[in-house]
């Protein structure tokens, strides 16, 4: 396999406005094969190279290259043309080469032991691969680059944020074809019927589910990506000086997606410093222009959006006390009265419909659910705190949830001279958040102390928002986070007392051993955020959907949570939405289960065969025009037999063990 070099950073948001170009090519059955295979040397019989010796049938291409399989309308003319930023060519009766997979060991404590976990499988199936340990913000820019993988496999946890645990959209509509988040080429023609159908009914959402079930059921069982587990979110924190940890699912106590933990917390000392240990840095102080992570969840501790979501996963008020839609395309909310600016000045309506312009003028990369969806904003009234109207441009049932979940409303007093929002670096951002900035060093400290006029300060207000969590009493003075190398400096960091909390995650092991001091306990809460693994689509052996089934076969995934995680994550099938999203979780979603011998003979009947070393080979003769007719466009999520063809163990030999 070899990585192409062309592989150019693109702004995701200038991309997603190429128009659309129609699809290169049809449905086809085997006839014509060599031209809708893309091979380009389809001889009709042998090839050079590996397929010198292969039984290739005449009419048949003996390689089928890596490429776009249909149109990408995220991808420019010329990158389009280019090619997918890999090569993974399939050759008749060749060995398969090397299996590249991409993981980083930033991800989670136990990532690395996946990612060998996954290698073991793929070597289990007699297909060679290598595990490519990257650093996390080179994986996350691949969803703002949308050429796509880099790698065969493209291993990532979903970061926590609010959205993918109100909704099921932000984990869904990525395999779209139409999204920019597509980075893995995935496109199912249903799927992405039924993606537009759901997202087009605003009232209904019993028949919203329904739909949403379907599309879990049909990724399921097509396996178009390996969901491997949600894993439960494991830190340590300082409860001896400090009580009011709120565990919400996705972010647990002390992340930073959520303030929930930070305006709850109670000081049991004279000490209303709280200080979290953290190892990622922020690169700038401009939250609607970041490209996500840890700038982007810290500045919301100083920003505000239209709505918040609740520790139980509901969408509830912030800027906005309440509103909804009036009709399919017409959305009105009513704003907040007597809020402040962290400068003093007062917050308006005028401020909301700047923001959402602006934005969309600037295409602001961290709020493109809350803009893209807008045609026009309207103020209807300034009476109190203000009324607003925003005027859709089509139906879209989730611009209530993470639209408005995922908005941050900007000053306009002090962004309206800004000409260049993208280059810049305010020295002094100011929101309506509950904390306002103090200070920041670069990869050193990062420091907000509380604004009183929030309303998350008041107890009446986040009584209701957290129920049993609920603690009253003078609250925290300030949050600063700072900088710590690594989890074993951080444990010890804690134990020490230089932090009061781990703001991030740790292995189950990890967090025993920081939890040794009576001062210090270990905290979990649950996950709505899948560990995902990302198949690249433009690759032919992935669009083999035998060999996804094989492979979804080959993966002992409860094994791995017994023996790496002691149990702390929870297993399904392919389906990325958690049980924990109940309104939308399919819970009778195609579940293959593991069964390494059923997934070698899955591939020995689709004509695979393996050499005398135990390597496996592509198929050849006619399983390889078999082969070759399986990952043609409309028959890539089809099993052998729904193409009639037939079970080829018994025409290719003795498997070699």
């Amino acid at each position: 396999m070899v990585p192409n070099d062309h592989h150019e950073p693109t702004d995701a948001t200038s991309t997603r406005r190429i128009s659309r170009r129609r699809w290169l090519a049809a449905a086809a059955g085997t006839a014509g094969l060599s031209m809708l295979a893309g091979c380009s040397s389809a001889l009709g019989g042998r090839d050079a190279g590996n397929t010198l010796d292969a039984d290739v049938p005449k009419g048949t291409p003996a390689s089928v290259e890596t490429k776009y399989w249909h149109d990408w309308p995220t991808l420019d003319d010329a990158t389009q043309a280019e090619g997918p930023p890999l090569d993974y060519t399939a050759r008749a009766g060749a060995a398969l080469e090397t299996l590249t997979m991409e993981f980083s060991s930033d991800d989670d404590p136990w990532s690395k032991q996946h990612a060998l976990m996954m290698k073991s499988s793929v070597n289990a199936l007699g297909a060679p691969a290598r595990i490519v340990d990257r650093p996390l913000n080179q994986l996350y820019a691949q969803s703002w680059d949308t050429p796509g993988l880099e790698h065969v496999f493209s291993m990532s946890t979903h970061g926590p944020d609010p959205v993918r645990g109100i909704g099921p959209n932000a984990l869904l509509t990525r395999r779209s074809k139409d999204s920019p988040f597509n980075y893995d080429n995935y496109w199912h023609p249903r799927i992405n019927e039924l993606l537009d159908e759901q997202d087009e009914i605003t009232e209904d959402e019993q028949r919203r589910a329904e739909l949403v079930r379907e599309i879990q059921a049909i990724f399921a069982e097509d396996v178009g990506a390996i969901i491997s587990l949600f894993p439960d979110v494991i830190t340590a924190a300082n409860t001896r000086n400090f009580n009011g940890y709120v565990p919400t699912p996705g972010p647990g106590p002390t992340r930073d997606t959520f303030q929930w933990t930070e305006v709850n917390l109670q000081p049991r000392t004279g000490d209303r410093s709280y200080v979290k240990g953290t190892t990622t840095s922020m690169n700038s102080l401009n939250q609607p222009w970041s490209a996500g992570g840890a700038e982007e969840y810290r500045l919301k501790y100083i920003y505000d959006g239209l709505f918040d979501a609740s520790p139980d996963l509901d969408v509830i008020p912030a800027l906005a006390t309440g509103g909804g839609f009036v009709d399919d395309t017409t959305v009105e909310v009513d704003l907040r009265d007597g809020v402040k600016w962290h400068d003093g000045k007062p917050f308006t309506p005028e401020d909301v419909t700047f923001s959402l312009d602006f934005f969309e003028q600037h295409s602001a990369t961290s709020v493109v659910p809350f803009y893209e969806p807008v045609e026009s904003t309207e103020i209807l009234s300034r009476t109190d705190g203000g009324r607003v109207r925003f005027n859709l441009t089509g139906p879209d049932a989730t611009f209530m949830t993470q639209g408005v979940v995922q908005s941050t409303v900007i000053p306009k007093h002090r962004w309206k001279d800004v000409s260049s929002p993208t280059q810049y670096n305010p020295d002094n951002p100011v929101g309506t958040g509950p904390f306002k900035f103090v200070d920041w060093s670069q990869g050193t400290r990062f420091r907000v102390e509380r604004w009183d006029n929030n309303w998350m300060w008041n107890d009446e207000f986040r009584s209701k928002a957290l129920g049993d969590y609920f603690e009253g009493g003078p609250g925290i003075e300030s949050v600063l986070w700072v900088n710590v190398a690594n989890s074993t400096a951080m444990i010890g960091a804690l134990q020490s007392g230089e932090i009061d909390a781990v703001g991030g995650v740790l292995s189950n092991t990890q967090a025993d051993r920081a939890s040794q001091p009576a001062a210090i306990s270990k905290m979990s809460a649950k996950n709505f955020a899948p560990l995902d693994t990302k198949l690249m689509f433009s690759v032919p052996l992935i669009r083999d959907k035998e060999f996804r089934v094989a492979l979804a076969k080959a993966i002992d995934k409860q094994g791995f949570v017994d023996t790496f995680l002691n149990g702390r994550a929870t297993v399904q099938g392919e389906n990325p939405i958690s049980p924990l999203l109940d309104t939308w979780h399919n819970p009778n979603a195609k579940r293959y289960g593991y069964d390494r011998s059923a997934a070698r003979a899955i591939l020995r009947k689709a004509g695979y065969t393996w050499s005398d070393e135990g390597t496996l080979q592509f198929p050849e003769g006619q399983a390889w025009a078999a082969f070759v007719e399986r990952i043609q466009n409309g028959n890539t999520h089809k099993r052998r037999t729904e193409l009639g063809q037939p079970d080829f163990s018994n025409t290719q030999g003795t498997e070699s063990q």
